[in-house]
């Protein structure tokens, strides 16, 4: 970065009285008092742990308490300086100070004035060649007596990594990422070419490509590595995405959903094996299936029905997809989504990468910096409409729990040394009511149930559950004879129905965005399996629900 690009940023920041953001790391220093400080920050700086762009800290101006959260990150205006015949003898002392980092930082320093004050800021770059460390001359030294150690800056805190913590910063300096290196055993025979050839398809790939043979076709997809003994060893990535046998390449890398078995204190597991893509697919049809519920209800005097969920599919989607597509392969540990009365536990055995910590995943919802552990499979992923944009799963996660009126996603845990990422999502509170109430007598006339509300009025609901149990019943029988893939390419038509109850042609083609012909067999099956009838003639067919 140039030089007077980092000075106009740091005279705005100090003109703006500005805090930290995602981009710039800031400390204030009223003098090199605080040697121990200075130091363990320019190492934190270098490091750069939470892969900020830049790490600025200002000697001469004094930290001030923020009124709002209370801590130290404003600066004191106008600035306490340095005296004119000091600074050459500070910058001095600064650069014998940094001497104790190695490998040697990046850094720059640089004057600026500002209230009639002169100051300087050390501005560390992001260095390449670490984990950077202090030295023990530093710690045995009287004026400094930092403890020799690497430094790391999460948030305001600097200071010594957890072992997890230095895990990630060695893989980040050896840019290591299980993903990208070659299975220990797979080959390329151990690839299903049937699954390469869908993938290309599927990703709208040159139809060149979708022709090739199968070594050739790995070499374009930089799945494999040199031939060694006439057998291409092949990348951990190609394993996950491609391999019929994931657990005896990869152990662990599937997912389990344990749920409580209605009317038992037991739970049941569902095993999703197979490529990784495939999972989500699958994962994603089981929970309309099986998980999923709503009811379309009428509120008395009310006009008009309305549509509510357990929990959206938008919400599942994401965060079952995120799980497999951010979850560390080498850890010997599956992926499990826990399914209880109430709530939702997705958890995964490792925690995402910086920038992004639990406390913004529980704060935030854009994530435009966001690290993946798995660069090729979000590639992949992207390719397949499995993800819609790099860093934006987790904001319609949370934007579907929103339209749902559901209770926000709970992240954690809240500390920095479990190695886990664990996620709650709650049940919508009106529907698990409902829910409640309708389960203490199930033969009311029209289905009529009458739920206290927090200001102590009762509010009587007239239930239209029957197009719901038409969905779960239809997706079941459809199972028997279609895959999960044909499966999601019907379930437009089938909620459209669940919440309408009817459906036209037209309407079909819009929703599937599918031709004539492929919305008319989608209709057939439904009506030879007697779930939809149809009504009227020629342009004014409607197909409606057998209840």
């Amino acid at each position: 970065m140039r030089i007077e690009d980092i000075r106009q940023k740091a005279h705005n920041i100090l003109d703006r009285c500005a805090i930290e953001d995602d981009s710039i790391t800031i400390e204030y220093e009223k003098s090199l008092k605080n040697k121990d400080s200075i130091l363990k920050t320019v190492c934190a700086y270098a490091n750069n742990y939470m892969n900020r762009d830049l790490g600025l800290i200002f000697i001469g101006v004094e930290e001030v308490n923020d009124q709002t959260s209370g801590e130290n990150v404003l600066p004191c205006r106008p600035i306490f300086g340095i005296k004119e015949s000091l600074i050459e003898s500070t910058e001095n002392e600064i650069k014998s100070l940094v001497s104790h980092v190695h490998p040697q930082p990046r850094y720059h320093l640089i004057q600026d004035q500002i209230d009639n004050q002169t100051y300087i800021i050390i501005a560390v770059e992001p260095g390449n060649d670490g984990p950077y460390e202090t030295d023990q001359k530093a710690e045995n030294d009287p004026k400094i007596n930092l403890k020799a150690s690497r430094y790391i800056r999460v948030r305001r805190d600097t200071r010594k990594p957890n072992k997890r913590e230095e895990f990630e910063l060695l893989k980040k300096f050896t840019n290591f990422r299980f993903s990208s290196e070659l299975n220990e055993t797979a080959t390329l025979n151990d690839l299903n070419y049937e699954y390469m050839k869908e993938y290309l398809v599927r990703s709208n790939s040159a139809k060149d490509l979708q022709n090739l043979n199968k070594l050739d076709m790995a070499k374009a997809l930089n799945l494999i590595g040199d031939e060694e003994n006439g057998e291409y060893r092949v990348k951990n990535f190609a394993v996950l995405m491609f391999a019929d046998q994931l657990d005896k390449f990869i152990p662990y890398a599937r997912v389990e959903i344990i749920r409580e078995a209605k009317e038992t204190d037991k739970m049941e597991s569902v095993v999703f094996n197979g490529p990784i893509w495939i999972q989500a697919q699958q994962i994603k049809e089981y929970f309309r299936i099986y998980i999923m519920s709503s009811y379309v209800i009428r509120e008395s005097g009310v006009s008009g029905a309305r549509l509510i969920y357990n929990w959206p599919i938008e919400m599942f989607e994401e965060l079952a997809t995120n799980c497999i597509l951010h979850k560390e392969y080498s850890i010997p540990q599956y992926i499990g989504i826990y399914v209880y009365r109430d709530h939702l536990i997705f958890i995964n055995h490792n925690r995402p990468l910086p920038p992004i910590t639990i406390h913004s995943l529980n704060d935030d919802k854009e994530f435009p910096q966001r690290n993946y552990i798995n660069p090729e499979i979000k590639e992949m992923f992207f390719k397949l409409n499995l993800i819609q944009s790099y860093g934006s799963g987790i904001r319609r996660a949370k934007v579907a729990m929103d339209h749902n009126n559901s209770p926000k996603l709970v992240f954690s845990p809240n500390n920095e040394i479990d190695d886990y990422t664990k996620v709650v999502a709650y049940i919508n509170e009106e529907f698990a009511k409902i829910r409640d109430e309708e389960d203490k007598d199930k033969n009311r006339p029209n289905r009529e149930v009458y739920v206290k509300k927090s200001n102590g009025q009762k509010v009587q609901y007239f239930i239209n559950d029957q197009n719901n149990k038409f969905s779960k019943d239809l997706k079941e029988k459809l199972l028997a004879t279609l895959s999960p893939t044909e499966i999601s390419k019907i379930s437009p038509i089938i909620e459209y129905l669940q919440e309408k109850g009817y459906i036209t042609p037209n309407r079909a083609q819009e929703i599937t965005n599918k031709s004539s012909s492929t919305v008319r067999r989608y209709l057939k099956i439904m009506l030879d399996l007697g779930f939809i009838v149809v009504e009227g003639k020629t342009n004014n067919i409607v197909y409606k629900v057998n209840l």
